[in-house]
């Protein structure tokens, strides 16, 4: 009597056993888990084409393998780290492939995007700032890495965006500050149109920061504002005291019409600066709290 699995099962079951004895054949890999041949013949060739699995043909048999850095994972906090390092590992090594399996393994176990992002990506990204902080890597090195690992998790972007009608026609825009904020904002940009709210990210502006960019900058976010009928949120995102004070006092003046609500997502040290001497600012170092606050924002 044959076992029945579901492609869940079957997907955990392959991986586990490929791990410990790559290569099998169709034939063996279906006696060993006690199933149909030409049932688990087809899910190995889905797994395949979802890039789980490769395969190569010796004679007239496929014998099937693991593409690099996929395994299982669960959604237990304190995996994340083996992942981060792994994860870590690759990119340091220049193994673009790897990367994005090892994310790709995150997503066919069905974790959680935002735990994703807030357990491994931006981790990631910390520890490669740091090194650089450091002066473990140069500033070329951490401009590589930090859009590698931008890069290797795109593929977060191709997931299914809900269809969710509570936001209406609203949407944030995104504003990055300085250049080690852009791949923060691309994770803010996915997950935020993975929850089904549009989303506007305008990029960097720290280099075209004068006396005269806030009239420039007001002019764009008021064409932008105008698109919608729903609320309009706006996000800035740095670590450059500077950028914020800019970005802040220039998009405030908006905020004060009842325009849109302006967030500030930084670092803790920023964040004690600015509640300290402007109160009324509120400053994020936390994505998952930002991210709840915005969804509460869009649905007031």
């Amino acid at each position: 009597m044959y076992k029945k699995y579901s492609l869940a099962d079957i997907q955990r079951n392959v991986i586990d056993l490929l791990q410990n004895n790559n290569p099998m054949s169709s034939t063996e890999i279906a006696q060993t888990l006690g199933t149909n041949r030409i049932t688990i013949s087809k899910y190995l060739d889905i797994l395949y084409f979802q890039k789980i699995l490769n395969k190569k043909k010796i004679g007239s048999v496929n014998f099937w393998f693991l593409h690099p850095g996929i395994t299982n994972l669960d959604s237990k906090d304190e995996n994340f780290l083996d992942v981060q390092q792994k994860l870590i590992g690759a990119l340091l090594d220049g193994k673009k492939e790897l990367a994005e399996n090892i994310i790709l393994s995150l997503i066919n176990r069905n974790i959680n995007l935002r735990k994703i992002v807030s357990n491994v990506y931006l981790p990631v990204l910390n520890t490669f700032l740091e090194l650089f902080n450091r002066g473990k890597i140069g500033k070329t090195e951490k401009i590589h890495l930090c859009s590698n690992l931008s890069n290797s998790v795109r593929v977060l972007g191709n997931l299914t965006r809900l269809n969710n009608t509570r936001y209406g026609d609203s949407q944030i825009i995104i504003i990055s500050g300085d250049d080690d904020s852009v791949p923060i904002c691309i994770m803010l940009e996915i997950l935020t149109n993975k929850e089904g709210i549009k989303s506007v990210l305008v990029g960097n502006v720290e280099n075209y920061i004068d006396p005269f960019f806030d009239i420039d900058l007001q002019r764009y976010i008021n064409k932008v504002y105008k698109r919608v009928s729903g609320k309009s949120v706006i996000v800035i995102v740095s670590n450059n005291e500077t950028s914020i004070r800019f970005l802040y006092s220039t998009l405030v003046q908006y905020e004060s019409q009842q325009m849109y609500k302006v967030f500030i997502f930084s670092n803790k040290l920023l964040k004690e600066k600015f509640e300290k001497h402007m109160p009324e600012t509120k400053v994020y170092t936390d994505f998952d709290n930002l991210l709840n606050d915005l969804e509460g924002e869009m649905t007031r």
